[in-house]
């Protein structure tokens, strides 16, 4: 079975992966996560594991973004509490000129970065592993799991530097198919309304699931790429799409000239 996930190898994706899967899944690593929804659209892999939220810095834009324009259904999630790591060639933190990390890894540790390396740059790129593949002297660190201190034979400076003991990174796995229907299933929908700056038009998005007495777990909105000013809303709820209620909502919606697109329905996982 081909999985492919937002690597390179020892990201907190990767990690997410071995915890779903196993270690027996044939991994392929990807340098970004279009690349993930590529290979998944394209059949070169049967699922892909990306990063989709973040207890402390909120949304994955990318990931949004591209559920927003894409087929894939997501086939179900796994929670990781993320432990940040300073790694580096150096195990003295006075040499460290550079940083490189992920943007969402430099938010989770802005505060501890500010106390202990306020003069260092900070340099982002596609993944931690990336960050890591790059350091390459003495004055150079990286941000990332403590796992890639043995891949890429670097030295760890400093461990748990996030600044909430309670981080915590939600991954979706992405499919072409859903998952069969379970006792505590949840339903993931992208919701546009035919004008989202019209008055009411929240209330009118969220009343047909009070009137059918479903409970929204998450409601977020993104920008509408292509229309000024127009926002689609990315709404989790719960119960199953087969569900009636959930059917009449979505129905109830369709009338209203609001766009419906499922993403999903799928096991709600609240552990990490």
């Amino acid at each position: 079975m081909n999985i492919s996930y937002l690597g390179p190898k020892g990201s907190f994706t990767q990690i997410a992966l071995i915890n779903y899967f196993g270690e027996g899944s044939n991994q392929i690593s990807k340098r970004t996560i279009n690349e993930v929804f590529d290979s998944v659209e394209g059949e070169d892999a049967e699922y892909g594991i990306v990063p989709i939220e973040n207890s402390f810095e909120g949304s994955v834009n990318n990931t949004h973004d591209l559920l927003m324009a894409s087929d894939l259904l997501i086939y179900d999630e796994i929670q990781l509490r993320i432990h940040q790591c300073l790694i580096a060639q150096t195990t003295d933190i006075n040499q460290i000129e550079k940083i490189y990390s992920h943007p969402q890894s430099f938010g989770q540790c802005q505060n501890w970065l500010k106390e202990n390396l306020p003069n260092a740059q900070l340099i982002p790129v596609f993944s931690n592993s990336e960050g890591a593949e790059t350091v390459l002297k003495s004055n150079e660190g990286c941000i990332g799991s403590k796992t890639l201190t043995e891949l890429y034979g670097l030295n760890l400076v400093k461990e748990n530097i996030e600044d909430s003991k309670e981080n915590t990174t939600r991954f979706v796995i992405l499919s072409n198919k859903q998952q069969d229907k379970s006792k505590n299933s949840k339903v993931s929908l992208i919701i546009s309304p035919p004008n989202s700056d019209a008055s009411g038009s929240l209330y009118n998005l969220l009343k047909p699931f009070a009137s059918e007495e479903i409970n929204l777990l998450r409601i977020e909105s993104r920008p509408f790429r292509g229309q000024l000013w127009s926002y689609v809303f990315f709404i989790d709820c719960e119960g199953h799409i087969d569900n009636k209620n959930i059917q009449n909502a979505i129905h109830t919606l369709k009338e209203q000239k609001t766009n419906v697109k499922i993403l999903g329905s799928y096991p709600s996982h609240n552990d990490s």
